[in-house]
């Protein structure tokens, strides 16, 4: 990576970061005029300290009364400036609090709101994990950059000036061992984190590559145990852990070397120091009392310059962590609200005009597709899954947008229309339900926020899964674990439909809602479905064709185009036709 785009990337999340703290710079301003007040006392106090050695020194030769009254009056200096030291610093604490708190909490809802406004391609291209981890590490990045400019870079931005300021006015010689040490020490500090930038930058990616081979391996728990392949993957995790090992050990090591060199420099540098106070104290070029004080300001000029290696590495990582979240912040929305004109319906009426939609260059899917369904008409939409029928429901959706033409909902275009609008005139079952990590019930109501218990229940007795809730531990209550382990296949497409019930909108979208059920759930379940779809504009997808007898209409698909159209009846008359031929295969059994 070049240097302009290393800077450039550096000033990208200073700026996103500053952007943050703008609404409270009041706080910030706080912050830092207590924080240069907490400095400036830690940097007086070793002048007060190193009276008192002076006090003691020449009390032979001063009275008693004198000497005494001196160290008193210093020791309530010291004691002033040690309360204030203490008040400055706890209220620099307690106002950096709520506003690191704040503008965590800032970031986290700005990216939780983004994230989520990205298209269904985006989180199918995206591992959830991973996406987690990076929001949680710009987040955190921002209190530790905060962090670092509150605590090292202002206290080194006061501490240098201040001592080299004080050295000066004691000693020339010193001053200048003082200002040529901090000059070559800080260049050469910088030179070290140039050089081992590019090492960070690879250890970082390999740390994101460990967290995306867990993700993957503990979301296909399952497939590793079916296929047996535990050997496989530990092999394969193995490579990427050498791989991480590998460069991580040389990042170390070499920090550790410039570590080395920086300690071996500030030895020297306090050796030569107290040399040369020695030798000026010797011709009574200075005090006892300012060698002590050299001495104080050393050691702060240590505890200073140590921690300079880490305060780049740390703002380095910072910054590179916050890259990952800040791209994806950058990265505009595929699927984006045209006008803020919201769908207005009363007949419910879905055409799809002329419909040209490819995911890509190579993977063309329908090309000028036209299908109208009428109010309250219901449609099934048939054939292999290589017609691309549950295609067509994402469309509705507006999950992905299409190439060319419109599809309408009564005479108004889909993509003239806000998303929000769109998405809450549609109720959908997904062939795999998904459901939140949370209660039956929130689940439930997730649907229908306002819904009462009652209408719960009524729902889910509709929907055939009141019983089994009723014979859990918990009930409604009972927690659906992660990836829904708790719940079978067809317990999760109950309680999807117990959820679209109790959601009651116009248009009701079904994608191979009871394929998870045996024969006599399915029963079970339509009845509930005839009931759902009432006084609906209904669409459904599915494989099983004995799911679909009652509907108005069967739209057979193959090649991505509408080879036919008709009731159930009116197709099996045509004793050649596409439907006749897969009903009379699946009649035989020979397919689901």
């Amino acid at each position: 990576m070049s240097q302009i785009k290393k800077k450039s990337e550096i000033m990208r999340v200073l700026k996103y970061f500053r952007k943050i703290t703008r609404s409270q710079k009041w706080l910030l301003s706080l912050v830092v005029l207590w924080r240069i007040w907490a400095a400036l006392v830690s940097l007086a106090l070793p002048i007060y300290y190193s009276q008192i050695i002076d006090i003691i020194t020449n009390s032979t030769w001063i009275e008693k009364s004198i000497v005494v009254t001196s160290l008193l009056s210093v020791l309530f200096l010291i004691l002033l400036l040690e309360i204030w030291s203490v008040l400055s610093w706890r209220i620099v604490w307690f106002s950096i609090i709520p506003m690191e708190i704040s503008n965590m909490k800032k970031i986290f809802t700005e990216c939780f709101e983004y994230l989520h406004k990205h298209s269904y391609r985006f989180f199918a291209n995206n591992f959830s994990w991973s996406l987690v981890k990076r929001l949680n590490k710009l987040a955190y990045s921002y209190e530790n950059v905060a962090d670092i400019f509150v605590f090292d870079i202002l206290q080194l931005v006061i501490s240098f000036p201040f001592i080299i300021i004080v050295i000066f006015n004691k000693n020339w010689v010193i001053w200048v061992i003082f200002s040529v040490f901090t000059l070559v020490y800080g260049i050469l500090q910088y030179i070290f984190y140039k050089m081992n930038i590019p090492y960070e930058i690879e250890s970082n990616k390999h740390d994101s590559k460990i967290t995306w081979e867990l993700a993957d391996t503990i979301t296909n728990n399952f497939n590793i145990l079916t296929f047996t392949s535990l050997k496989r993957e530990i092999h394969r995790f193995t490579n990427t852990l050498d791989a991480w090992w590998k460069i991580t050990r040389k990042t170390w090591t070499r920090g550790e070397w410039i570590r080395l060199i920086s300690d071996i420099m500030l030895v020297s540098f306090e050796i030569l120091v107290i040399y040369f106070s020695i030798k000026l104290r010797w011709k009574s070029l200075i005090s006892a009392w300012t060698i002590v004080l050299i001495q104080a300001y050393i050691f702060k000029i240590f505890d200073q310059m140590f921690t300079l290696w880490y305060l780049f590495k740390r703002l380095n990582r910072s910054v590179w962590e916050s890259i990952e979240m800040l791209d994806i912040l950058d990265e505009g929305h595929e699927i984006v609200d045209k006008t803020q004109e919201k769908l207005k319906v009363k007949n419910w009426k879905i055409e799809f005009k002329n419909v040209y939609f490819e995911y890509n260059e190579w993977n063309k899917i329908f090309q000028w597709l036209n299908l109208k369904i009428k109010q309250w008409e219901r449609v099934a939409l048939v054939w292999h899954s290589g017609s691309w029928k549950t295609t067509i429901t994402k469309l509705l959706l507006r999950l992905f947008d299409i190439q060319w033409w419109e599809i309408l909902i009564d005479g108004q275009n889909i993509s003239n229309v806000t998303q929000q609008s769109l998405r809450s005139n549609i109720s959908m079952v997904p062939q795999d339900p998904i459901l939140f990590h949370r209660s039956l019930k929130e689940n439930m109501y997730y649907a229908n926020p306002g819904a009462s218990d009652e209408e719960i229940i009524a729902a889910s007795k509709m929907a055939r899964c009141h019983d089994f809730i009723s014979w859990l531990k918990d009930g409604y209550n009972t927690l659906v674990w992660e990836r829904w382990i708790k719940l079978s296949g067809w317990e999760r497409q109950r309680v999807a439909i117990a959820r679209i019930i109790l959601e009651n909108k116009r248009i009701l979208v079904l994608d191979e809602a009871t394929s998870s059920l045996d024969s006599e759930s399915e029963q079970l379940i339509q009845e509930a479905l005839d009931i759902a779809m009432k006084n609906k504009t209904v669409i459904v997808v599915a494989h099983r064709l004995s799911t679909i007898m009652k509907m108005d209409r069967i739209v057979v698909m193959e090649d991505w185009k509408i080879i036919e159209s008709w009731s159930h009846k009116e197709l099996l008359a045509s004793p050649n036709g596409t439907y006749k031929k897969l009903r009379d295969i699946q009649s035989w059994g020979f397919i689901e």
